[in-house]
């Protein structure tokens, strides 16, 4: 059974992790400089990018586990 799959999830995990800790760590030092501050703007961005990764979580699951339903992997539907 191929892992290319799980793999493939995996990084888009890894690329949302990567994105969210990038611009974190840009956003503290914004507000450390005082320019800007938190407030309903961004509580709304939080959500959306929220919204975004549990879209991916649950429909990315859905994939790897109709990608191994496909004929090319074993147990697949014929």
């Amino acid at each position: 059974m191929s892992f290319v799959p799980v793999l493939q999830y995996g990084l888009g995990l890894g690329v949302f992790g990567f994105i969210f800790w990038l611009m974190d760590n840009i956003m503290e030092d914004i507000i450390g400089a005082g320019v800007h501050e938190t407030g309903a703007v961004y509580s709304l961005l939080m959500y959306i990018w929220m919204g975004c990764l549990v879209i991916y979580v649950v429909f990315g699951g859905w994939w790897v586990i109709r990608k191994y339903n496909e004929i090319e992997y074993q147990g697949g539907f014929r």
